[in-house]
């Protein structure tokens, strides 16, 4: 089994704020741009932070908002008010 984990995002502007976030808190994610979808995978675990979201947009930011634009991803998830991520347990 892979360590790896991903997520997939559909390819729009909002989608973009949320990558761009991820890469700010997660500096080994990697971004795959393809046909109408952003896959962003890193090994072990990739963390979404509200605040960090907030802070690209300049808006407030409710995490219930992304699955609307997750196309699917790979690992388990965590997900409270203030953050989402997606890892493996060891």
């Amino acid at each position: 089994m892979s360590s790896r984990v991903y997520i997939n995002l559909q390819d729009n502007d909002y989608s973009r704020a949320i990558v761009e976030a991820i890469v700010q808190d997660n500096p080994r994610a990697e971004v795959q741009h393809q046909p109408s979808m952003i896959r962003i995978e890193a090994e072990g675990r990739l963390d979404i932070r509200r605040e960090t979201v907030e802070e690209i947009t300049g808006s407030v930011w409710d995490i219930q908002e992304m699955l609307m634009y997750v196309i699917t991803l790979g690992g388990n998830v965590e997900e409270e008010d203030d953050s989402f991520s997606v890892h493996w347990n060891s």
